[in-house]
């Protein structure tokens, strides 16, 4: 017997048209509405929501950024308030939709104007802060990168680091936003450097060789260990002296040690559990290994 196929319905989709249908919106309005009950909402809290007449005037005020222009402290801290007590309002109107049956159109439209409120502010922080990415883009030098990366990555970096700025720390977005980028430079520089490890595109004649891959291999492992030492000896990773006791007498670095001793080895002698060792020993290789990597990058 032939068994017949029967396409699965988008239940999702069909009890969203259903809902919407009667509250009369426009086709790109339905999508935000979409979009909003979709993704997940995260905001920065701050005392000023709990008292909606500080918030009235904020919200009220009309803060235009322009590139090239600084905000002033009070404009920035405008912004941010803007933002998040949008995207506060945000999950306390869609709190209230789920519960509504069938939906308000009023519940729906202040929906998509606080959506529009938080997208209007978060623009015009990054608009005021993107000469951050475009500076720091010039200044540095990562090989084998190119500057539009660079840009990209940088500005993918200001947007998450407007999304998780809190203004009531007291120091300005600019602050911030430069530790956020820089670190977007170096994950692309990081990226970029492995990958051109693994897949070189330029030719050379010792690719022809037959033991070409092994020959890497074992200058690969042989630098490896040599950074390692160096990074150990001159404690770049700034281990503290437990944890260099450790590594010592995991790794068999002391100089009258013959064999690499266990966990509850290291243990016994420190007085520590297996475990201790344990969890000391992983945040110390993490340390050694965040070092390599930039002193990788930065060569």
């Amino acid at each position: 017997m032939k068994i017949k196929k029967v396409p699965q319905k988008d239940t999702k989709n069909s009890s969203f048209n259903q809902k919407v249908r009667r509250l009369r919106l426009k086709t790109a309005d339905k999508e935000t509405l979409k979009r909003i009950l979709s993704e997940p909402i995260s905001y920065i809290p701050h005392d000023y929501f709990r008292r909606p007449s500080q918030m009235g005037p904020i919200m009220e005020k009309n803060v235009a950024a322009t590139a090239g222009r600084s905000l002033e402290k009070e404009e920035e801290q405008v912004l941010f308030l803007q933002m998040n007590y949008a995207r506060h309002k945000l999950c306390r109107k869609r709190r209230k939709l789920m519960r509504q049956s069938p939906w308000s159109r009023k519940t729906v439209l202040e929906l998509l104007e606080y959506y529009n409120k938080q997208l209007a502010a978060r623009s015009e922080i990054v608009t005021a802060n993107m000469g951050l990415v475009l500076a720091m883009a010039k200044k540095v030098v990562f090989p084998g990168v190119e500057f539009t990366d660079l840009i990209s990555e940088g500005s993918m970096a200001l947007l998450r680091a407007a999304d998780k700025f809190d203004c009531q720390r007291g120091y300005k977005f600019s602050t911030y936003a430069c530790r956020a980028i820089f670190k977007g430079f170096s994950r692309t520089a990081k990226q970029n450097y492995r990958y051109r490890k693994r897949f070189p595109t330029q030719w050379d004649i010792a690719l022809e060789k037959d033991d070409y891959l092994e020959q890497m291999r074992q200058e690969d492992h042989e630098s490896g260990i040599e950074e390692v030492r160096t990074i150990f000896q001159d404690n770049l990773a700034d281990l503290s002296q437990i944890e260099q006791s450790v590594i010592e007498m995991r790794f068999s670095l002391r100089p009258r040690q013959s064999r690499p001793l266990t966990l509850k080895q290291v243990g016994d002698k420190l007085g520590l559990t297996k475990e201790r060792i344990r969890q000391i020993q992983n945040k110390a290789l993490a340390k050694i290994r965040d070092v390599a990597e930039e002193r990788i990058v930065f060569q």
